[in-house]
């Protein structure tokens, strides 16, 4: 069977084409006013997606099932979203009757109160990993199973023969880096509590080492200070707990270590561990960290900057 077509058939009439693009244009133009009306009502009741979030601190054991519940209300009069729990306590005075010591039976209604009021009132709950600022756990996470850091030591031995001793051992203390201990700033007015203890060996890397890469102490620097008198082996012996001291300089200058050696020599590294104004106390005072940088000479008389050292809060190198 042989069936016929021709374009006739196929085409569209001019009016028919012309309807669509006329309906094609009209729902075009209708797109705008649409988009100008839901931003307007999207902003004047904004969706549960786009209410902001807040921290919720319960400061040591400060709380009261009246306590929650203005809060909880408020947060819903004034049309958040939702919060995060936190535990904390910053050494905060106590301001209730009867404190609720956390993770205690009565802490723990009190929670489950809040979060079934949250629920009713719409709120979306979150909670902090952990009491205190550490996110990490509490007393009850072994020590093998907390967040934990990487350290290492290093021991130098003669190549091309088999090697028999001890290696040095890698730092084991609790702290942030390497040796260095925890500043525990909260519980300074009761003393320090020592800091979970945990060790364990993850692997032995053997490599060659540069030509280059020889001790600083072997190179015999001559150490000056802007004052005091800098010890060498304190400043090389890598144990960051172990510093030596240089007086704060008067308004307007510089405190400086120098290194002078008997001639040039190229540093791929440089680490420097100072003990710095707590947040608090700098907050108090007014006072930033001191400005780091390293610079360099050919006669000891002109120095050029080479690089800023960073103050970021954290080990950095």
């Amino acid at each position: 069977m042989a069936e016929k077509t021709s374009d006739e058939t196929n085409r569209p009439s001019k009016k028919l084409l012309a309807l669509i693009i006329a309906l094609l244009l009209g729902a075009g133009s209708a797109a705008p006013q649409s988009t100008a009306d839901s931003l307007k009502s999207g902003f004047e009741n904004p969706p549960e997606s786009a209410r902001p979030r807040v921290w919720w601190h319960w400061m040591n054991g400060n709380i009261t099932r009246e306590g929650i519940k203005l809060d909880l209300e408020w947060m819903h009069r004034i049309v958040l979203g939702g919060f995060q729990n936190f535990d904390a306590a910053l050494a905060t005075p106590q301001v209730v009757d009867h404190r609720l010591a956390y993770m205690t039976p009565e802490w723990k209604d009190a929670f489950k109160y809040a979060t079934t009021l949250a629920d009713q009132l719409g709120l979306e709950e979150a909670i902090a990993g952990s009491p205190g600022w550490s996110e990490t756990g509490g007393s009850w996470v072994p020590p093998s199973q907390g967040m934990k850091k990487y350290v290492w030591s290093e021991t130098s031995v003669e190549g091309g023969g088999p090697f028999t001793g001890t290696l040095a051992h890698p730092p084991s203390n609790t702290g942030a880096f390497q040796s260095l201990g925890v500043h525990d700033l909260l519980n300074a007015p009761d003393g320090a509590r020592p800091g979970p203890q945990y060790y364990a060996d993850s692997v032995v890397i053997a490599y060659r080492t540069p030509v280059s890469d020889v001790p600083i102490e072997s190179l015999h620097p001559k150490l000056t200070a802007s004052a005091g008198t800098p010890d060498v082996v304190l400043l090389s012996d890598g144990d960051l707990q172990k510093t030596t001291k240089v007086p704060i300089p008067k308004v307007g200058e510089s405190a400086w270590i120098q290194y002078e050696f008997a001639e040039p020599q190229t540093m791929r590294s440089v680490t420097v561990v100072m003990k710095d104004v707590d947040f608090i106390t700098a907050m108090i005072a007014g006072i930033t960290n001191p400005e780091r940088s390293l610079q360099a000479s050919d006669d000891g008389e002109n120095f050029r900057e080479i690089v800023k050292l960073p103050d970021s809060g954290s080990p950095a190198h």
